[in-house]
């Protein structure tokens, strides 16, 4: 056993998921019912091909299945490749559920908890030639397991900081499994600096692929004609990915605004009960995504997405972004907009998230703290076109000058493989 708190913090875990489905939760229900008879499943997937070789790559959810799409591509477009079975788990039941109609990856699967049991029954049934992890879902056991049968296994786009519990004197056992990943890329310097203190070995700073792929959704993006008749040319703000701190502030704005202003409201959380509290506080009256047309499109100011799925590409409508999670530090994805040239508005709580720095010390984005300080600073930057137009320039260049990362990593994937 490696740590018994650890297996404690496991076991805790389910009996935690187990509690919420009796609650109802949702979420809680599909996290349980994804993974039942996982084991039948597993071993029905791999017995019919176990010829073959075989990537197992893994995102927690889907903001990081998102990172590593750009390389699944990259991988799947080489002939030499062209019999891997390209193999993805998730964590999380959202991102497994939006992920199933992404026909490039071969299977999709939950993860089983991170148990011993679990872990050399799934390492042991799967046999892959390499692992691929995004960030740091970092599961002990299962990495140790991958250790013990000396699987190759790959850490991209991580964020490390001296703070984290894998530093900390009582946390040794996890460090040495750390120590002994194959390949971890970092997100930044400062992240390979404090691996380096710690004398890993194969460390390299690549940068994040999720730039990779927001600037793939750009030169993909979709077009929406009656959102194009919505905005009828006039400045347009879009609230992306926004939580209840965002949408107060702009409701408080709009009762005070006097400029012409189009608005469109796309929540995280699209629940019948949360769209319903949106309508509610806002004034004057909005109209949903589902109810409008190419009659009403030009008689509405406020657009209020109730979908999931356009958002990354309604951001080449959008000229304001005003991206949620920033009060909270929770920072959603500040690169899709600025991918299409908006300037990035965010909360000033984003320390887990370095490109909310890095954006706003090159030019492209603006944080804030309050509803005072949205209005004083988005006005100004409303009435001062100059300075608009740099920086929706600047919010475009920083995307585009990280472009590449996606690339790296697979140069690590040919050396392993």
């Amino acid at each position: 056993m490696l740590n018994i708190t650890y297996y404690t913090s496991i076991r805790a875990y389910r009996l935690g998921i187990s509690i919420a489905k009796l609650f109802g939760n949702e979420k809680a229900k599909k996290w349980i019912s994804g993974r039942k008879n996982w084991r039948k499943k597993l071993v029905k997937f791999r017995s019919k091909n176990i010829e073959k070789p075989l990537v197992w790559f893994h995102a927690s959810s889907l903001g990081e299945f998102e990172q590593v799409k750009p390389l699944i591509e990259r991988i799947k477009k080489e002939k030499i490749y062209e019999d891997y079975i390209l193999f993805v788990t998730f964590f999380s039941p959202s991102g497994y559920e939006n992920s199933l109609n992404y026909k490039i990856a071969d299977k999709h699967f939950y993860l089983p908890l991170d148990t011993q049991s679990n872990a050399s029954f799934f390492i042991e049934t799967l046999q892959p030639d390499l692992a691929i992890f995004v960030k740091y879902d970092f599961w002990f056991n299962i990495l140790n397991t991958l250790q013990e049968y000396q699987v190759p296994t790959i850490y991209f786009s991580c964020n490390f900081r001296p703070d984290q519990i894998y530093f900390k004197s009582y946390s040794k056992w996890q460090l040495s499994i750390l120590e002994h990943i194959d390949k971890i890329f970092t997100l930044n310097q400062e992240s390979k600096d404090v691996l380096d203190k710690y004398n890993f070995l194969d460390v390299e700073v690549c940068g994040d692929t999720r730039y990779d792929k927001v600037i793939q959704n750009a030169e993909r993006k979709k077009s929406f004609p009656n959102v194009k008749s919505f905005k009828n040319n006039l400045p347009l703000l879009i609230l992306g990915s926004s939580w209840q701190p965002e949408e107060k502030i702009i409701a408080q704005y709009l009762k005070e605004k006097q400029k012409e202003l189009k608005i469109i409201i796309a929540p995280h959380d699209i629940s019948e009960k949360h769209l319903k509290e949106i309508e509610k506080i806002i004034d004057p009256p909005l109209i949903r995504y589902s109810n409008l047309n190419e009659e009403n499109a030009l008689t509405n100011d406020i657009l209020l997405i109730d979908n999931i799925g356009m958002l990354a590409s309604l951001y080449q409508y959008s000229d304001y972004a005003f991206i949620g999670g920033g009060f909270t530090n929770d920072l959603h994805n500040i690169l899709e907009p600025a991918a299409f040239e908006n300037i990035v508005f965010y909360g000033d709580k984003f320390s887990k998230y370095p490109e909310g720095q890095e954006l706003i010390d090159f030019g492209g984005a603006i944080s804030l703290n309050s509803y005072t300080d949205f209005k004083t600073k988005f006005e100004a930057i409303f009435n001062d076109k100059k300075t608009l137009y740099s920086s929706k320039k600047k919010s475009k260049e920083f995307v585009y000058r990280h472009k590449g990362a996606s690339d790296v990593v697979f140069e690590a994937v040919k050396k392993l493989l």
